[in-house]
């Protein structure tokens, strides 16, 4: 069983492979259109897909027009894409796309999972140990110890914001990671992969920073950016 996504953007399914290759040899669809089979989360091309290869291959070829596709309703003509779906990416198959961002989108998600569990610690033990006043070391000459506890009282007061404020951008970068699996959300995905390569707010030192780079390399790739929905 197969889902497809619609020119109206909706999804319809669960379908058979008998009715979408009736769909296939009707115009209705072409090896440019959103599927994905039941249990994958992943869009494809029903290019990608084998066993529609002898169906689309006598179907109308993508680059002519062919209806517009909704699911009982005649079809009507669509002067853009053809099938009704979003256009598809020129000269790369949406599987090598998939390959190029699934190692940079799972290090973003393993950053983001790092950043919001580290900060969510910090906010926990803020919040346990608010009364908790660090000591200064004794034998410190005066000036030392005046500024040390300056500093560790400034420490203690920000720890919570500072924390928190942390851990929304965790949250984003996490979220950047999935919606970057999907290829879905092109804007949110670039803001997501900043934020978890800002220093002192993202564990940038060991993932942060080498995945983000990786991730907008890859991003920064026209045909990539244009696959995004």
């Amino acid at each position: 069983m197969y889902y497809i996504q619609g020119a109206d953007q909706k999804e319809y399914g669960p379908v058979s492979a008998d009715q979408l290759r009736q769909w296939i040899s009707e115009n209705r669809l072409n090896r440019f259109s959103p599927a994905r089979a039941e249990g994958d989360s992943l869009w494809k091309t029903l290019g990608d897909f084998p066993e529609f290869a002898e169906a689309l291959g006598v179907s109308t070829p993508p680059q002519q027009t062919s209806p517009a596709f909704s699911p009982g309703v005649s079809p009507q003509p669509d002067p853009v894409y053809g099938s009704g779906f979003r256009s598809s990416t020129p000269g790369i198959s949406e599987s090598i796309v998939d390959s190029k961002l699934k190692a940079p989108a799972i290090g973003i998600l393993v950053t983001g999972v790092l950043g919001t569990g580290i900060s969510l610690y910090g906010v926990l033990a803020g919040l346990a140990g608010s009364g908790n006043k660090t000591e200064i070391p004794p034998g410190m000459p005066p000036e030392a110890e005046r500024f040390l506890k300056t500093y560790v009282s400034t420490l203690e007061a920000f720890s919570v914001p500072l924390n928190l404020l942390a851990l929304i951008l965790g949250v984003l970068t996490l979220l950047a990671g999935i919606k970057m699996l999907q290829r879905r959300s092109y804007g949110l995905v670039m803001t997501g992969v900043i934020l978890g390569m800002l220093p002192c707010l993202s564990p940038c030192c060991c993932t942060g920073l080498p995945f983000g780079i990786w991730a907008l390399v890859v991003l920064s790739n026209p045909e990539v950016r244009d696959s995004f929905r």
